[in-house]
């Protein structure tokens, strides 16, 4: 089958309260039950793969990979507004985002393939659910929030590897305006049609097909409306068809190299908003935003975002260290606009707050700092093991791929207007905006720093992070020794590490550096393209074992004592281990070649 054909197909195989605007207000709806769920009150990672949040490890339409990803809303009850966002691989930039708005029980299907005339990504879709914008299939991904000064050619190249971001920005409530309990939100009577939901009735699958998906459909069109009231009783929210989210969401996804025969897939890594009295699903604050350019200012950003770019943040050359290390002189974001100028499509984002407990907090950028850290924390990881072949009987190539989606919400690259004037800049998590130590602890959780000056350093556009530890074959107690990294063959035989190993950006200057936001590993394979054909962030290990296990170790912030707290904080990775073989003995006329996935197993002391 020809691979234009098959990109072309892809979708037919495959087959609370709003927040931001003029106001950049998260709706506070209270505590209680909404339709029998309970309030969320902590990010939890589900292995099952469902959830509020899911994150897409990887994507790459590069070196002749297509890839096909499936969400589906497993709630058999309520319609989801999601809010799917791509971002690059190389420092998470936002390079394609969109609003999805799913049925009960729905599935919509893509496909990212690489765009013949212009050399960007693009995304196919039959699928009939209703998206804002309406028309996707057939659009290239976008270069905007790119370094300016790259060449044109370089930006499109950025565009066709990352991870993929699905959060559940709001429900869509079947019929009339859900039961709710004590201290939840009120729901006045008349906030909303007794019987029907607009929204419901426009986006709901009938015969196959949503009725209402048009831009010009009354439901569709009032979402470029911003609720007017931000209190108890989601009355804006309501008005608009929109409710406190409950999860349920699930991706899959599938990378496919037709001309190679070989294919890789997996799920999505969930986190779910949980009733920590209960561990059921609980329910979040409606973070819906509209699908506009419109602009949102600098004030308004910073209720919204941890965002460095987005909202401000400490350049590189002030004091923001790690903890438990004194704070020099109190530092203020001193960007007096954002780095990016902020629109309503940036958000929300993975720090939008999403745990209503963190409402009161809202000023000073804490509920953000708040949330970025909840979040991070759930991707959070100490170490990371899995298996690799590179046996040269079999044409074995091995790749790893590490996706650290939380990172941006620390430090990022802002690439100014040239090369020469790129910088780090910071959101310090343990500060708020006026510099106040502590204050951003809310309801007996803390927020901690996993970046910053003291364990980063910047290439070019790319930031690298350092302190990551380099034993290896060590015996250690417990429970290190079951953090500690190792790179062995199938019968004990232990390479040591010779320097360190480091997952985010960065241009490798040692033989364990991990360079770009979303990391590709590839095993004994210096000269070669690797499994996943990686072009923006690859890096080769080349050791003696030519088959066996690793496990790299992802402690804490450097210069934090052994044994703390902080050195266990661990690094947001998701990911996994891509195997590509070849069996040269089938015949001829058939294919040999063969792709496994294996997700990560890691650690969490």
């Amino acid at each position: 089958m020809k691979r234009t054909l098959v990109a072309q197909c892809a979708a037919a195989v495959l087959t609370g309260a709003a927040f931001v605007g003029a106001n950049a207000a998260v709706v506070a709806p209270g505590a209680g039950a909404v339709d029998g769920v309970q309030t969320a009150t902590q990010l939890v990672p589900n292995k099952d793969g469902i959830g509020h949040i899911v994150i897409v490890p990887y994507y790459s339409a590069a070196s002749g990979n297509d890839t096909y990803l499936s969400i589906t809303n497993t709630d058999m009850r309520n319609g989801k507004a999601v809010k799917v966002r791509f971002r690059g691989a190389s420092n998470s930039d936002d390079v394609f985002d969109f609003t999805l708005l799913m049925s009960p029980g729905d599935v919509w299907t893509a496909a990212i393939t690489k765009d013949a005339t212009t050399g960007k990504a693009k995304l196919l879709t039959g699928d009939t659910s209703c998206t804002i914008p309406n028309a996707l299939s057939g659009s290239t991904f976008v270069t905007g929030r790119l370094a300016p000064y790259q060449a044109a050619d370089a930006q499109a190249k950025e565009t066709l590897e990352g991870y993929v971001e699905i959060l559940n920005m709001a429900d869509i409530y079947r019929g009339a305006v859900p039961a709710v309990g004590a201290g939840s939100p009120t729901r006045a009577a008349a906030v909303a049609p007794a019987v029907n939901n607009a929204l419901y009735g426009a986006t709901k699958h009938v015969n196959g097909v949503p009725p209402g998906c048009g831009e010009t459909s009354p439901a569709i069109a009032a979402l470029a409306n911003n609720p007017t009231d931000y209190n108890a009783t989601l009355t804006g929210a309501v008005q608009l068809g929109l409710d406190v989210p409950t999860g349920g969401l699930t991706a899959t996804w599938t990378i496919i190299n037709v001309p190679l025969a070989t294919s890789f897939s997996g799920v999505g890594d969930a986190v779910e908003a949980r009733d920590a009295a209960t561990g059921l699903p609980g329910w979040g604050n409606v973070v819906f935003s509209p699908q506009l350019a419109t602009p949102v200012g600098l004030a308004a950003a910073r209720l919204a975002t941890a965002d460095p770019l987005l909202r401000g943040a400490v350049p590189d050359s002030e004091t923001v260290v790690a903890p438990a290390v004194a704070r020099g002189a109190p530092v203020l974001p001193t960007a007096a606009t954002s780095y990016v100028a902020a629109a309503m499509y940036d958000f929300p984002d993975l720090s939008t707050p999403y745990l209503q407990g963190s409402i009161a907090a809202m000023a000073n950028g804490v509920a953000t700092r708040l949330q970025a850290s909840l979040l991070t924390d759930a991707y959070a990881v100490t170490s990371v093991m899995n298996e690799f072949v590179s046996d040269a009987s079999l044409l074995a190539k091995t790749d790893w791929v590490f996706s650290s989606a939380t990172r941006r919400y620390n430090v990022a690259r802002n690439y100014g207007t040239a090369a020469t004037n790129a910088s780090t800049v910071f959101t310090d998590l343990e500060w708020d905006d006026v510099n106040t130590a502590g204050g951003v602890t809310v309801g007996g959780a803390t927020t901690a720093n996993r970046y910053a000056v003291s364990n980063t350093t910047a290439e070019g556009n790319l930031i690298c992070v350092t302190g990551v530890g380099t034993a290896a074959g060590t015996f250690g107690a417990v429970p290190d020794n079951k953090t500690l990294a190792v790179n062995a063959d199938r019968e004990e035989t232990f390479v040591g590490s010779t320097s360190q190993f480091v997952i985010s950006p960065g241009v490798p200057t040692a033989p364990l550096t991990i360079c770009g936001e979303v990391s590709v590993l590839t095993f004994n394979n210096a000269g070669g393209g690797g499994a996943l054909g990686a072009q923006l962030t690859k890096k080769d290990l080349t050791g003696t074992n030519v088959n066996g296990w690793a496990r790299l170790s992802s402690p804490g912030l450097a210069g934090v004592a052994p044994g703390t707290v902080s050195a266990r904080l661990g690094l947001p990775i998701v990911g996994g281990s891509f195997m590509q073989l070849t069996n040269g003995a089938v015949a001829a006329g058939t294919s040999g070649n063969y792709g496994l996935t294996f997700p990560h197993r890691t650690t969490r002391y």
